[in-house]
């Protein structure tokens, strides 16, 4: 359930808009199977376990970080500016915990693009991030990649639960 202090972003522009109603899709989609786990299911090892993922705390501590580094990413297309990498580390005990942290980095993002929301498609393709993996988006590719990357943690943690 998306928290009560996510900024609203129905008056943004019909690309942003339609991005962030699919982004936080998404995140629901993804909230919803990993809510109603039992913490020893959120802690437990499975087949699937390896040293990258040992149970879905690390699963979902990648999905944290990365969702913020992908705001990060925003920022310095929307502000042109290169702050270099940032460094996030979100681990959280619990699901609920690891929820509010995604939610959270949800709404840096609605709070990003709230400053380029009347832009035209144009200049918002023209806002271009490298990213340390070296491909070149532009902010509708960023925000395509972040909902991508949480969709396919979903389907990681779907085939996790179905292996233990």
């Amino acid at each position: 359930m998306m928290p009560a202090n996510v900024p609203d972003w129905s008056d943004y522009s019909g690309p942003l808009r339609a991005t962030l109603d699919e982004y936080s899709r998404a995140i629901k989609e993804l909230e919803k199977i990993l809510i109603a786990l039992p913490q020893e299911t959120y802690e437990s090892k499975t087949q699937l376990s390896d040293k990258t993922f040992a149970d879905l705390r690390d699963i979902m501590a990648h999905v944290i970080g990365a969702a913020h580094v992908y705001v990060d990413y925003l920022h310095d297309a929307i502000d042109k500016t290169d702050r270099g990498p940032q460094t996030h580390d979100y681990s959280y005990d619990t699901p609920a915990a690891a929820m509010q942290s995604v939610w959270e980095a949800f709404s840096r993002t609605v709070v990003m693009l709230g400053h380029i929301k009347d832009y035209s498609e144009g200049q918002q393709a023209r806002r271009k991030v490298t990213t340390r993996w070296g491909t070149e988006y532009d902010i509708e590719q960023m925000l395509e990649h972040a909902i991508v990357h949480i969709l396919r943690h979903r389907r990681q943690v779907q085939r996790w639960l179905a292996s233990s």
